[in-house]
């Protein structure tokens, strides 16, 4: 895939926000941490965003097609002046009567004094729609144009600014307006975020957490699910060799999957963090207990998400890790895993619910 088209795709424009948000060596980053630089700090990755139920009723009187659980990609606050960034990335720019006008609506409705309420502080937001810098014009206008179509229909929208990537030669450039600097105190309006980007650079090492969407090389479509099985797989590996000679092994996807995305996984919203889980658990998990189940019943378990590792003796773990070494012989897909069948009634009456703070 093209440099170009490695801006406008999803999985990557996300990972670079996040490393944005990483703190990293001065002299020695992967991509510049810019954000982190202005003291933001990560709040939450594609979480829905409430908004205020008075507002609500107020938006199903216009008659306007609204969001009222819009989902940024990002949400960062800084706490030395409680001013935050909602952040949203998008492949281009679009018209107001795009279909992706209603997520935008909702969204300068969450910047506005919505935000405050959901988040019950007094913060001061800015909604930040990333596109391609070409696009940046076309943007603003969608985002003035549904900001004064909120207005007229008596609702409150928040400051909007538009931030651009483009290539310089091999480095991609990360561009910033007027009202960001006002709100961030930011210098200049351009800085250069990453280097060395070329048609041919492989963008995974830039992975943290995966797009589940199919990569849009169709010769490597299956791209961001296999790198992100990889780093599973090799976090797996790494804390099996680790153990002990005559331990049993137990971890829960939740911890392999923090460990693999150095942490990042406890900030992501519900329904990335459940296609997360069940990627690795089919694709990955089960195919580990399928596998020996022939060999050995009593060597793997699967319970609740958690792996078992059950060793007879020293010759059984050194057959089991010479296995899952070899990666072409664990026969480990890569394919979308089918959608998990819904609780029935009861079971999800009985399930508890996970409120996520702020």
């Amino acid at each position: 895939m093209s440099a170009e088209a490695l801006l406008r795709d999803p999985g990557f424009q996300l990972n670079l926000l996040l490393w944005m948000t990483r703190e990293q060596p001065a002299n020695a980053y992967l991509v510049r941490p810019l954000f982190q630089e202005l003291g933001f700090d990560l709040v939450y990755i594609e979480n829905p965003f409430p908004l205020p139920e008075e507002m609500v009723r107020s938006v199903n009187a216009t008659g306007l097609d609204i969001s009222v659980t819009p989902e940024p990609d990002v949400l960062l606050r800084r706490d030395s002046d409680n001013k935050a960034l909602y952040i949203e990335a998008k492949a281009g720019s679009f018209s107001i009567a795009s279909s992706s006008a209603k997520q935008a609506r909702g969204h300068l409705l969450a910047a506005g004094p919505a935000f405050a309420e959901v988040m019950k502080q007094r913060q001061q937001c800015i909604l930040c729609y990333v596109v391609p810098e070409v696009d940046r014009p076309h943007m603003d206008a969608c985002l003035t144009s549904l900001g004064n179509e909120l207005r007229t229909s008596k609702l409150e929208p928040g400051p909007h600014s538009i931030h651009g990537l483009k290539l310089q030669d091999t480095a991609v450039v990360y561009a910033w307006d007027n009202p960001f600097k006002e709100h961030t105190g930011i210098g200049g309006s351009a800085a250069v975020i990453l280097q060395n980007i070329t048609d041919d650079t492989d963008p995974s090492p830039l992975f943290l957490v995966f797009c589940d969407q199919d990569y849009p090389d169709p010769k490597r479509q299956d791209l961001n699910r296999q790198v992100f099985q990889n780093q599973v797989h090799a976090v797996l590996l790494c804390e099996l060799n680790l153990t002990a000679p005559g331990s049993d092994y137990s971890s829960t996807l939740d911890a392999l999957l923090l460990k693999t995305t150095d942490g990042i996984f406890e900030f992501i919203g519900g329904g990335r963090q459940r296609g997360m889980r069940r990627l690795i658990r089919e694709n990955l998990f089960r195919r580990i207990l399928t596998y020996w189940r022939e060999k050995d019943p009593n060597l793997v378990r699967l319970e609740n998400n958690t792996l078992k590792i059950h060793y007879r003796d020293d010759a059984q773990r050194e057959a089991f890790l010479d296995w899952l070494e070899d990666y072409k012989r664990t026969g480990f897909s890569t394919a979308t895993p089918p959608p998990e069948e819904p609780l029935p009634l009861l079971k999800m009456m009985e399930s508890p619910v996970q409120e996520v703070e702020p």
